[in-house]
């Protein structure tokens, strides 16, 4: 048991506290003085042990009355704040000693920076503003209330459709899981396909990559002007992690005998394939379906807003077969329960409104001006390489440092890439506008 060491207080430490505490309010008086109280001794000017005046004198020094007082020391002796015993005055029980410990962190969960993120000039905030108005308009109180885990049914039946339309892929609304973009689909599917050891590409997205390393066992499988070899995924890998669109770094596109091979060689291995699509719509138009449609029972789609109208929004998504879809909606009913509903409707309502679609086709003419540009500018270092369209662009050259030194002074975030077979630098197309173009 505890013992109760009392302090000597003088008789001004009444008026000691009306100088700290500052006048009581017209309202609230109890709540305000248990706070103040609770407060003087989380600082620590109230230390283990110290007497506090008692009830009367206090009441007269914060001009409150003497029920209050007494009211207010009973509720923190109850909390286990103070000690009350008869004919004493109360005193501070203090705080539990040191918390525990939290375990050690080696390395952030936090994807490293990237140059691969839109120009925010660029976001509708016209179209925007639209839609949140027009879907505010039509929300229910069901629509209020906790959100479907899987995503609105209305967002996911928009979503189908347009996917359908813009990507080729084998859709249904019930394929469709919500998410607070790519990272967050990642970690869920780390969950859910229950795949010990995934494999990426290398070189490969550096976020990716730093982010499976905290939640799977990542084995990295080398590339070439195809993108990723699919005879190179060791057995052991259950899961495959490929952008077949817009390869990062090298902005490869892998044609169809390569998507072909990847998916045989998947499925005769029991293997899932986790297509990143993750700037597909900002890309020129014509280019091939999404890998998903050869094979939607083997090949997972994840997809989000953020390289066509900002990472901010927080909203993405996963297509998979139905045995997935059931098990993501599993997970989050014990975790998070769902994404914003009123942003899952304005993004609805943007896309059935044609304000989506309207804001690609500016960025990506906008876009496609900057890295003609962008070509001009790096001629003395190499070319640009890959698919042309998307929010960045690789140079590959031995010594990427000089590059990378120019853009960023030039205020254009860019990166090298360390490896053998394909160093370069990765450069932003989206900031490099014609007032960052000048040499």
């Amino acid at each position: 048991m505890l013992k109760c060491f009392t302090v000597p207080v003088s008789s001004d430490s009444a008026d000691r506290f009306a100088a700290r505490f500052g006048v009581a309010p017209a309202a609230g008086k109890a709540d305000w003085l248990r706070a103040r109280l609770i407060e003087a001794i989380h600082d620590g000017w109230l230390k283990t042990g110290d007497v506090l005046p008692g009830a009367r004198d206090l009441a007269a020094a914060l001009g409150v009355s003497r029920g209050t007082t007494d009211a207010v020391y009973t509720q923190l002796a109850v909390e286990g704040f103070i000690h009350q015993s008869p004919r004493r005055r109360p005193s501070v029980a203090g705080l539990p000693g040191v918390g525990p410990s939290v375990p050690d962190t080696l390395t952030s969960a936090a994807p490293p920076p990237t140059p691969s993120v839109p120009d925010p000039a660029l976001f509708p905030h016209r179209a925007w503003a639209a839609a949140s108005r027009a879907s505010l308009a039509k929300l229910t109180a069901e629509d209020l209330g906790y959100p479907d885990p899987s995503g609105h049914p209305r967002l996911r039946a928009v979503l189908a459709d347009w996917l359908r339309r813009t990507r080729g892929i084998s859709v249904a609304p019930d394929d469709i899981h919500v998410t607070a973009g790519i990272a967050h689909a990642m970690a869920l599917l780390a969950d859910v396909l229950g795949a010990r050891t995934w494999a990426l590409e290398r070189p490969g997205s550096p976020g990716s990559t730093h982010m499976m390393r905290q939640l799977v066992n990542v084995v990295q499988v080398p590339i070439d002007d195809s993108g990723l070899m699919p005879e190179a995924i060791p057995p052991e890998a259950g899961v495959v992690l490929v952008t077949p669109t817009h390869q990062y770094p090298t902005g490869a596109l892998m044609p169809a005998e390569r998507r072909r091979a990847l998916v045989d060689a998947s499925g005769a291995a029991g293997r899932w394939v986790v297509e990143d699509d993750w700037d597909s719509h900002v890309a020129p138009a014509g280019i091939p379906s999404a890998v998903q449609a050869l094979s939607p029972d083997t090949v997972v789609l994840m997809g989000s807003l953020s390289k066509s109208l900002a990472p901010g929004l927080r909203l993405g998504w996963i297509v998979a077969p139905a045995a997935v879809a059931t098990r993501l909606k599993e997970v989050r009913e014990r975790t998070d329960l769902g994404v914003s509903a009123v942003v899952q409707l304005t993004v609805a309502e943007l896309i059935e409104s044609g304000g989506l679609d309207r804001h690609l086709r500016r960025v990506r003419a906008e876009y496609a001006r900057r890295r003609m540009k962008l070509a001009e500018r790096v001629r003395p270092y190499g070319r640009l390489t890959g698919e042309p369209g998307g929010v960045h662009a690789f140079v590959p050259t031995p010594e990427p440092g000089p590059l990378v030194d120019e853009m960023t002074r030039a205020g254009v975030p860019a990166v090298a890439v360390d490896d053998e077979r394909y160093p370069g630098a990765v450069i932003s197309v989206a900031a490099f506008t014609s007032e960052r173009a000048r040499p």
